[in-house]
């Protein structure tokens, strides 16, 4: 299934600003010296050889401050900003200051379909077949996946563990309904999250604080996923069986679906099936 021709990735020196524009050009096998995000918690391990910057926010605050160092000493011809629509969250509305502060700057739309945004990305970059390419492996695969006969309304207790890059720790917290993997999920698989929350909880869009999650355990959910730095995930897991060994009978762990799986959220929508794959076969089980 899907194309087996893999070209050789292109190394831009250019800086790439936005969690979207940045998978977007990854899918095409096209990657600067550096990078700024901030919807992707642990980008830095899926992009681990591009020089990490700064989150979003910061370079909003102050775009020149943030960039004319960073593209100093990379020595980048470009930086590419995407346009995505987010109110307070989008870098292309720094596009005026970097211009007026000699820093030259391309904008990427990223709103719209995966194949649209592909086919822009393809286009700025000369890459217009390998963007038909990606496209059309990326369907096959969605394709694929609607055929598999995934029993619903499993129930899912999920967690997102995010290591430190700086601090050799991990920081743990429970996945809420409202979230974009949970949506994806139940969307697709109807998957059901024990966890349901307001959004003015979220620390980041559909992710809250961990807490006392002795709770959620005593409603028995079908599997526990840990996502992220899932050693982490696992060990809180293990923390609060020992101390309430009646858990010890819940029906995840007596079945042995505790499972270690990707992160999803709409910034890596260019990945959704190589998620929901994973995803696919643990809900098999």
């Amino acid at each position: 299934m899907g194309n087996p021709f893999i070209p050789f990735p292109r190394n831009e020196n250019i800086i790439i600003v936005g969690d979207r524009a940045t998978e977007i050009l990854a899918a095409l096998r096209i990657f600067g010296q550096g990078l700024i995000g901030g919807e992707v918690p642990a980008m830095e391990l899926l992009h681990p050889d591009e020089k990490h910057l700064e989150c979003i926010a910061c370079f909003l605050n102050n775009p020149h401050q943030i960039l004319a160092h960073a593209v100093k000493k990379l020595n980048a011809d470009y930086v590419v900003l995407e346009a995505n629509g987010l109110k307070g969250f989008d870098p292309s509305t720094a596009e005026e200051i970097l211009a007026a502060a000699g820093i030259r700057v391309k904008v990427l739309d990223v709103k719209g379909t995966v194949d649209e945004v592909l086919r822009r990305a393809g286009s700025m970059f000369g890459e217009e077949r390998q963007a038909e390419r990606v496209i059309r492996e990326y369907h096959e695969r969605d394709e694929a996946l609607k055929k598999l006969d995934i029993p619903r309304g499993q129930r899912g207790l999920i967690l997102l563990s995010i290591r430190s890059p700086i601090k050799h720790e991990s920081y743990v917290m429970r996945v809420a309904a409202h979230s974009d993997l949970s949506r994806l999920l139940a969307e697709r698989f109807g998957v059901v999250n024990v966890f349901e929350s307001s959004a003015a909880f979220d620390q980041i869009n559909g992710i809250q604080e961990l807490g006392d999650i002795t709770e959620l355990l005593k409603m028995d959910p079908d599997f526990i996923a840990f996502t992220g730095d899932a050693a982490a995930g696992a060990r809180e897991v293990r923390r609060v069986l020992q101390k309430h060994p009646e858990l010890q009978n819940l029906k995840a762990v007596r079945e042995g679906r505790m499972v270690c799986l990707p992160y999803y959220c709409d910034a890596l929508s260019v990945r959704a099936p190589t998620i929901l794959e994973n995803w696919a076969d643990a809900l098999m089980d």
